[in-house]
């Protein structure tokens, strides 16, 4: 049997599904950090199928290599037997469930399918012709519902809930894959990160950036979020520590002229932002960077 992590803690909650009697759908989970965790190190899981949704904030993930940039709204498959992590990078600030289904043999069932159904159900879903997409709406409410049916505990349906729920999430995420993939960001919320990026030094407020585009404050912060999968104000700031790592790093510049050409209002706060989003703080990134790079 695959060794799985199926350990909860105050941020991160994980049903067991074996302990249910499942046989092929074995772990749900979920985490919701507030700051940024250590890197997730590249696995593998044999035979299993793992599908991600990124419900809020923004990772990039690896797989085989290939980096996939998640934003809110997005769904994931990772095949089995795939290496897989978040590389170099942390596990950001965000909600996140995961799913992992052991791929049913020929003569198996996958919940209370038949082992025909069953093998139907999983060679659409592994035969997507994308692995990274948007999910349809609804999604997140579905795996609510699986967590909320699980703490019944002594209610006679809950199996049958459980069941009832995963089968529709997973019928879900196919639908979600067999859409148009990824949807393009529109030419007005595109406009607005570009220009967030080249003018990265300013200090941004949301009514200037609605007024260019012509939408209320209100109307701008759903559309933004809706298509970037963060809030302005959290875009603002994660392009600022990005570019604060190129200058700490390429330019040698002290910590507080850093913070102060980026518009950060002190260097104490640039570093607390800073941590959230890597967590190191400027100089301890600068020394980890610059002794990696002294090891080639």
């Amino acid at each position: 049997m695959v060794t799985l992590d199926i350990k909860s803690t105050n941020d991160r909650k994980i049903i067991n599904f074996r302990e249910l009697g499942f046989k092929n759908v074995l772990v749900l989970g979920h985490y919701n950090y507030k700051s940024a965790k250590e890197n997730l190190e590249t696995h593998s899981h044999p035979g299993i199928i793992e599908i991600c949704f990124f419900e809020k904030g923004s990772q990039n993930y690896m797989i085989n290599h290939q980096n996939y940039l998640l934003k809110g709204g997005d769904l994931l498959v990772t095949y089995p037997d795939e290496p897989h992590g978040t590389s170099s990078y942390p596990e950001e600030k965000g909600s996140l469930y995961w799913m992992l289904i052991n791929k049913p043999g020929k003569n198996d069932r996958l919940l209370n399918l038949s082992p025909k159904n069953s093998q139907i159900l999983i060679n659409r879903l592994l035969s997507l012709k994308s692995r990274h997409f948007k999910a349809i709406p609804g999604i997140k409410n579905i795996l609510t519902n699986i967590f909320q049916a699980y703490n019944k505990i002594n209610d006679p349906l809950r199996l049958v809930e459980i069941n009832s729920y995963i089968l529709t999430f997973l019928i879900n995420v196919i639908h979600s894959g067999e859409d148009d993939g990824i949807k393009q960001m529109s030419g007005e919320i595109e406009f607005i990160c570009n220009h967030i990026k080249s003018h990265i030094e300013d200090d941004f407020d949301l009514e200037t950036l609605a007024s260019m585009i012509h939408l209320s404050v209100s109307r701008f912060k759903h559309r933004f979020k809706e298509e970037t999968g963060i809030p302005p104000k959290e875009f603002v700031l994660r392009q600022k520590i990005e570019k604060a790592k190129q200058i700490l790093l390429a330019d040698s510049a002290p910590v507080n002229e850093t913070a102060y050409s980026l518009g950060f209002t002190s260097s104490s706060y640039f570093a607390t932002v800073f941590k959230r989003f890597t967590r190191l703080k400027p100089s301890e990134f600068i020394i980890k960077n610059t002794s990696h790079a002294n090891t080639f």
